[in-house]
């Protein structure tokens, strides 16, 4: 075998590597390389310090969120710049990838918005996971904050799913974002009660129980005058993580120490009407079976009335002048 078909021939390997490995060529596989590990290691940088800065002013999950965001759309601008330099053609990809993208949009309008409601929730931290939050009826605590929903977990230990676009439209209550919360006790009594000696009654249960906060001191207002006495609002301030012992134990001492001076919380009243009479099968056989006989009989003068005006209409004889008279 001769040396030029030991090469292959005229078109074996070696004149392959002269073809494609010029001067251009490799300077497009080092301009490759370069973008490719200048890319990644600046892409590293940028996500470290975006997880940094979001995880202090936005929290862990609103970090975590940022962190796949910037490495995904970090990656993506790397690998096309790569591909514009290696001389790869990606217009039809881009052009096929917007068309399967445009279709993807609108099968998923929904998961998009509960995307971009996710990120409003994120910004306004107006909840954090283990927050005891009241979602218009439902309430309970913050299992995970994720991008397409919240998952809470309710008292009886139920998991309910919101999606986060119901969470932005909805009226959201954060019980526990504040380390301190007022508690309050509503109070009806009778007319006639001592309010004063009520409301001292009132501030010294608060007092002795140990769950209760000196500051800010308790809450008291006569708020209206009703039907069943003068309704009291007694508020007293506590540790949020004590809603349940203090609740347990200041009502029964309020109820206990307002019986001991005298003063019964009144009940509410409530009148009891007795039902209206049934007809009897008489009545029920005389009444008018129609519509049109039930408004004639509406229109017709009732006997008493037709036997009044019948003599009212007779003219008055002499023997019945002198009666009159």
């Amino acid at each position: 075998m001769d040396l030029q078909a030991a090469q292959g021939g005229p078109n074996g390997l070696a004149d392959i590597l002269r073809h494609y490995l010029t001067l251009a060529s490799l300077q497009r596989v080092v301009t490759v390389a370069l973008i490719l590990v200048l890319g990644f290691a600046a892409l590293r940088l940028i996500i470290a310090a975006v997880r940094r800065i979001a995880k202090r002013r936005l929290g862990q999950r609103a970090a975590d969120i940022a962190d796949k965001l910037v490495k995904y759309g970090g990656a993506t601008v790397i690998l096309v710049n790569a591909s514009n330099a290696a001389g790869i053609d990606l217009s039809a990809a881009i052009g096929a990838a917007g068309i399967v993208g445009i279709a993807i949009g609108f099968a998923a309008q929904t998961s998009v918005s509960n995307i971009i409601s996710g990120l409003f929730l994120f910004s306004e931290k107006a909840f954090e996971p283990g927050d005891v939050v009241q979602v218009e009826s439902m309430l309970g605590s913050i299992e995970s904050v994720d991008m397409l929903s919240v998952k809470i977990r309710t008292f009886d230990n139920r998991l309910v799913r919101v999606p986060n676009e119901t969470m932005i439209k909805s009226n959201l209550i954060n019980v526990t974002r504040w380390p301190e919360r007022r508690l309050d006790v509503n109070i009806t009594l009778p007319y006639g009660s001592d309010l004063v000696r009520a409301e001292a009654l009132l501030r010294e249960t608060a007092s002795l129980n140990p769950l209760v906060l000196a500051s800010p001191e308790p809450f008291f207002l006569i708020d209206s005058l009703g039907p069943n006495g003068a309704a009291l609002i007694f508020g007293v301030w506590f540790k949020k993580d004590d809603f349940i012992a203090l609740k347990n134990s200041l009502v029964p001492g309020i109820l206990a120490r307002l019986d001991k001076a005298g003063l019964r919380p009144s009940a509410q009243l409530v009148a009891l009407l007795p039902p209206p009479p049934h007809p009897t099968p008489a009545a029920k056989a005389a009444a008018p079976k129609t519509a049109a006989a039930r408004a004639a009989a509406r229109k017709a003068p009732a006997p008493a009335a037709k036997a009044a005006a019948k003599t009212a209409a007779k003219p008055l004889g002499p023997a019945r002048m002198r009666r009159a008279k």
